[in-house]
């Protein structure tokens, strides 16, 4: 998937876990995202100035939220979080708290960031999330609920959740998130990206909708000089 080949009135959605605290080369993130001309980008662990930086090289909106501190706010700049990218213009930003008691100061602090993207032949909300770590089962479905009572209670026409789910063979984080209407396309592992074998990145889309392509790396050495995920593309039609 290299042009912008789409199907007509499709949505092209890239999810990405870019594992900022490593300082990914943005230059290598820019081209391949550009490579696959999304309508929208989610970003998982991606500090404000790496998501300032990459929307200025790629000449696209942002907005970011973080999700937690990892040493202190005199630090400002290590503080990782969530962006969403686009070349279209983003409205109606929300940014909502998804381990309630749980502090800013370490990495169990989750977060959802929603955003619409609008097109001149149409709009569609983009939920941008990380849920809990690989050996915290209860909890990642508990914020799989959360982030799915905030689409049903937006209730927008048109809406995708994307980004770091953490669930791989976990068919019950999916599940809480089927009764809002979304389902998973299926798709292939996506950690580590020196040679992927577990999926934890999806890219969840629309009942009524037909996916008209999708495509993972099948990683290596160049993606693993970038982060230890690979980016999800995911095109659809409504």
């Amino acid at each position: 998937m290299t042009t912008d080949d789409r199907a007509p009135g499709s949505w092209r959605i890239l999810t990405w876990n870019v594992r900022g605290s490593h300082r990914p080369d943005l230059a290598m993130v820019a081209e391949v995202i550009r490579e696959h001309v999304p309508d929208v980008v989610a970003l998982q662990e991606i500090r404000r100035g790496q998501a300032v930086a990459l929307a200025a090289t790629l000449g696209w909106r942002h907005t970011w939220a973080r999700k937690h501190h990892p040493y202190t706010p005199l630090v400002w700049w290590t503080s990782e979080g969530l962006a969403i990218v686009s070349p279209h213009p983003l409205r109606d930003v929300v940014r909502r708290t998804i381990s309630p008691g749980v502090s800013t100061w370490t990495f169990r602090h989750r977060i959802v960031v929603a955003a619409t993207i609008d097109r001149p032949d149409g709009s569609l909300r983009l939920y941008d999330t990380h849920l809990a770590a690989h050996r915290q089962p209860d909890e990642r479905i508990a914020q799989a609920r959360r982030v799915a009572d905030l689409v049903r209670a937006e209730a927008a026409p048109l809406a995708v959740v994307a980004g770091d789910l953490n669930a791989p063979g976990e068919p019950e984080v999916i599940r809480e998130f089927h009764p809002v209407g979304l389902r998973d396309p299926g798709g292939g592992p996506t950690n580590p990206a020196i040679s992927p074998r577990s999926r934890l990145d999806y890219v969840l889309v629309p009942d009524r909708s037909r996916v008209t392509r999708q495509w993972e790396s099948a990683g290596g050495e160049w993606w693993w000089q970038i982060s230890d995920h690979v980016p999800v593309v995911v095109e659809f039609t409504s």
